[in-house]
């Protein structure tokens, strides 16, 4: 089977400039997902999604390829991320080359590892499901959350006062970013990345399921990764 894996890092971030290849403990931000991208036994073709020169040079400098920039029209804001998979589709069925198996793995999550994305890849093979994203249960349960309303906080949930215990609630759980893994005929099929049968890969580790947004999120990654230096076993072995 052809396996892709497209790592999408366009150079627009409005929280923190550049934020793909800001440096993390020392390593490009991006450089994370491309080595765990690496060190999957299962994908045979890496592509990094990018609208950025100075990415374009640092992952190549990794040894990735960057056989295209992405058009500012899909790297905006806005843009959403089909866009940016069905480019690089087309662009790499001109050089012949087309995926079964569609990962995305995002810069954001640099405690991903490969053994995350090969599981995620052996579920979609094994199971009857259009695609496999990683998740993680929900903290604080939306039955217990308010909104504002004429000033004044409302229960989303009006009979609130019934879910008094944990076990009285439902789990819920979201998408952690980490991975997102489906079929390309899911793609094809439904316009989607996800279609009807989405299999979660639940994800326990909070290392794991830390996506990167902010620069508090960026003090705790490197937090996590300096002062469990010593401890970096264990973090691996618990990453696994």
């Amino acid at each position: 089977m052809n396996i892709l894996a497209i790592i999408p890092a366009r150079g627009g971030s409005k929280g923190i400039p550049q934020k793909n290849i800001k440096k993390l403990c020392g390593k490009p931000l991006i450089e994370y997902s491309i080595n765990a991208a690496k060190r999957s036994k299962k994908i045979n073709k890496i592509i990094v999604s990018t609208d950025n020169e100075k990415i374009a040079k640092i992952t190549k400098s990794l040894g990735i390829e960057v056989p295209f920039l992405r058009p500012k029209r899909i790297s905006a804001d806005n843009s959403q991320t089909i866009d940016l998979i069905k480019h690089t589709i087309k662009k790499l069925k001109k050089n012949e080359f087309i995926p079964d198996i569609i990962t995305i793995l995002q810069p954001t999550s640099p405690f991903r590892t490969s053994q995350m994305i090969d599981k995620s890849i052996n579920l979609l093979k094994k199971t009857d499901t259009t695609s496999v994203i990683s998740v993680a249960e929900i903290k604080k349960h939306p039955f217990l959350w308010f909104e504002i309303q004429d000033k004044y906080l409302k229960p989303v949930k009006k009979d609130m006062h019934k879910f008094y215990q944990r076990q009285l609630f439902s789990k819920i759980f979201y998408p952690t970013g980490a991975v997102y893994t489906f079929w390309a005929s899911t793609l094809t099929k439904y316009d989607s990345i996800y279609g009807p049968k989405i299999k979660p890969m639940i994800v326990k580790n909070e290392m794991q399921n830390l996506d990167i947004d902010d620069n508090f999120d960026f003090f705790v990654a490197e937090m996590g990764m300096k002062y469990c230096r010593k401890g970096q076993s264990v973090i691996s072995k618990k990453m696994k």
